[in-house]
């Protein structure tokens, strides 16, 4: 039996600008970083050891699997998060209510 473990990346620019990211990038922040940190010993901690590793493609989410582990790792250009159209980087304020109905 296999344990799957999915980790969302640390706290980013983006997020502390109160503005959409979906697929478009920024970077870590400091408490992002110390984040992944946080995670990296819970799992230590937990004595959890990866058999492998995979990252959607944007810097702040293989930043993150680089600080939480130093093995290899795969980027998969197919795990990614939503697209957001032309709401990419636009103020989190204009997104719609949900349920968003399409």
């Amino acid at each position: 039996m296999k344990t799957i473990f999915l980790m969302r990346h640390g706290q980013t620019l983006f997020n502390v600008m109160d503005v959409n990211q979906g697929q478009c990038d920024s970077p870590l922040t400091e408490k992002g970083i110390r984040q992944a940190l946080t995670a990296k010993k819970w799992y230590q901690d937990h004595h959890i050891k990866f058999d492998s590793v995979y990252s959607f493609t944007a810097e702040r989410a293989c930043d993150t699997a680089e600080l939480i582990t130093e093995m290899p790792y795969t980027r998969l250009k197919g795990l990614k998060e939503i697209f957001l159209g032309t709401k990419e980087a636009s103020p989190n304020s204009e997104n719609p209510k949900y349920p968003y109905g399409d």
